[in-house]
């Protein structure tokens, strides 16, 4: 069952859409950030997957939730730049940032956001993506599993073994750094 804001922008109302893209722009560019880790790259990759949802709105058919399918577009754009890009991830084992600029509580703290980001960066895409729209977009199995169009059973496995990967790469940075 389509809302009414969404039924307008089937119906071709471009006031409807701007509202659309103003509702779920910072969830949408979050998203595909956290994905690919380029904040201009996010802003363009979010600009053509609403122009895709503007394109393709009448095949929008309320089967699903509108968020359900607008984030299946996201995923297969994010994918979609990854192959194109291929980009080399940095290792964990990148050097230090001059701890000079900043106190030593707030540097520590900046460096374990980036090694814990570099870590979800190198998970396989599949539990990347699964474990970015669970933890960060807050998505439920169920809609994950309808973006991704996997089974439920998968998402709980996908989202398991990136957990099981991330613990792997970060304990022993974590240990090392108790000693």
């Amino acid at each position: 069952m389509r809302n009414r804001l969404v039924q307008q922008v089937v119906d071709g109302n471009e006031d409807a859409f701007e509202e659309l893209v103003q509702k779920y722009r910072h969830s949408v560019l979050n998203t595909i950030y956290r994905y690919i880790g380029d904040s201009v790259e996010a802003e363009d990759i979010a600009q053509e997957v609403f122009v895709k949802v503007w394109q393709h709105a009448k095949s929008f058919k309320g089967k699903s939730e509108f968020s359900t399918w607008l984030y299946r577009i996201v995923v297969n754009h994010c994918l979609n730049y990854r192959a194109k890009k291929k980009e080399n991830h940095t290792t964990l084992n990148r050097p230090i940032k001059d701890k000079n600029s900043k106190d030593d509580a707030s540097f520590e703290q900046e460096e374990r956001k980036a090694v814990v980001k570099e870590a979800v960066n190198e998970l396989p895409e599949r539990q990347r993506i699964a474990l970015i729209l669970s933890k960060f977009e807050g998505k439920s199995y169920k809609e994950i599993a309808q973006i991704i169009g996997i089974s439920l059973s998968s998402v709980e496995s996908l989202i398991f073994r990136a957990k099981e990967n991330l613990r792997k790469k970060l304990l022993p940075l974590i240990e090392k750094s108790e000693i």
